[in-house]
């Protein structure tokens, strides 16, 4: 994986210490390369050797000297003690603040300035896939997961966005139960950030996003108030996805669905590159699915079709016998879902995750399910569905 490259010089040698050590053992790390200068002659001789870099950070001092060789269209903070002297600057950031914030508040600066960069450019952005069912317990949180993780692995920086209804994130990744939730967290409080102050939504998620160090992916917390989630309007779900494209801080946005098709699910489909929709070998799941589908195409009728188009059939749970079709993750020709408009052959074919805690180390423990994730990863990305960024 690629890794930004962030420039820091202090003139504090125990602080510069400090700073990379917890970088390097942070999940910050895996997105950055921090190197640390203590003095502007270091700085200024690393400037002018031509390496790459993404981000400066320094102390005013330094940068005064470091001036004239400021690389430009490179995002540059001046670390301060208190904020409206140095307005020169790309930003303002208090030097003595906790080490996460700090760190949060460069990469959402280095966020900014690439949104500004890339907004002429009609390439780029994040992918955004959907992951829906007709009914629960069919395994959408699981692939969700070991998609995400499959992902960046390939280097993609990964957002994973439950919309359930009922969401048992915390138990998947050890998240803090949403029962108590710290002031001003969740999706409730992006919600009223959405709503009331668009301005500040996006310097709150980069505030209040969590990061999962086994899935190396970003999330945030579950609703706190169960009624915002049941009175989540079409509107606010696309406004999150929206927000999350226009951070450019990510390759790929992976959607959790409540199951079941409704105005929620048509709307974060049409907004999405590709759908997976999982069924299973029991024959009840798939008239579920049958059902679903038919039930969309008459009442959203050209809408839903138009969007059909971007539905790929995942199957779960089907273990097949050694040397089988399934076994080499081949699609089994006899799994088709028959709509009015036709039949949706399956796009790939799951075994059972391994038995045990539902927790992510306990999904990625299936050598079976780690590579048929690998190969609808691979699928995804050979019909576009998934772009790895070239950074």
């Amino acid at each position: 994986m690629v890794r930004y490259q962030l420039a820091v010089a202090v003139s504090e040698l125990e602080y510069a210490r400090r700073l990379a050590e917890y970088v390097r053992d942070s999940p910050f790390g895996e997105q950055w390369q921090l190197t640390a200068f203590t003095n502007p002659a270091s700085l200024i001789q690393f400037l002018k050797g031509g390496y790459a870099v993404d981000l400066i950070a320094a102390q005013p001092a330094i940068l005064a000297a470091a001036s004239p060789h400021l690389p430009a269209g490179v995002p540059v903070a001046a670390f301060v003690a208190a904020k409206g002297q140095y307005a020169q600057y790309d930003a303002e950031l208090l030097q003595y603040q906790p080490l996460p914030e700090l760190l949060q508040s460069l990469a959402a600066l280095h966020g900014a300035v690439r949104s500004s960069a890339d907004n002429a450019s009609s390439e780029g952005g994040a992918s955004v896939i959907a992951i829906g069912s007709a009914s629960g317990g069919v395994g959408k949180t699981a692939l969700a997961l070991k998609l995400a993780n499959t992902a960046a692995k390939h280097g993609c920086r990964v957002f994973y966005l439950t919309l359930e209804r009922w969401s048992a994130l915390e138990v998947w990744l050890g998240a803090e139960d949403q029962r108590v939730l710290p002031e001003g967290e969740g999706m409730s409080q992006l919600l009223y950030h959405l709503k009331a102050e668009p301005d500040k939504a996006g310097a709150w998620l980069s505030q209040h996003r969590k990061r999962h160090p086994a899935l190396k992916a970003d999330f945030i917390l579950p609703c706190d108030n169960e009624e915002d989630r049941y009175s989540l309007l079409p509107a606010d779900a696309a406004a999150m996805v929206e927000l999350l494209r226009a951070s450019r801080q990510y390759d790929l946005i992976l959607i959790d669905l409540q199951d079941g098709i409704g105005e929620i699910e048509l709307e974060i489909c049409g907004q999405s590159s590709l759908v997976l929709w999982l069924v299973t070998d029991d024959p009840s799941i798939q008239r579920k699915t049958e059902l679903a589908f038919g039930y969309a195409e008459r009442r959203w009728k050209e809408d839903f079709q138009s969007l059909s188009r971007r539905i790929r059939l995942v199957v779960n749970r089907r273990i097949a016998p050694a040397g089988g079709d399934e076994a080499e993750g081949r699609p089994p020709d006899m799994f088709t879902i028959k709509l009015r408009n036709g039949s949706r052959s399956i796009a790939a074919a799951l075994p059972e995750a391994a038995e045990g805690s539902p927790s992510p180390a306990a999904v990625a423990a299936s050598p079976l399910y780690k590579a048929a994730v690998e190969r609808l990863f691979q699928q995804l990305v050979s019909e576009g569905g998934i772009r790895i960024a070239n950074r």
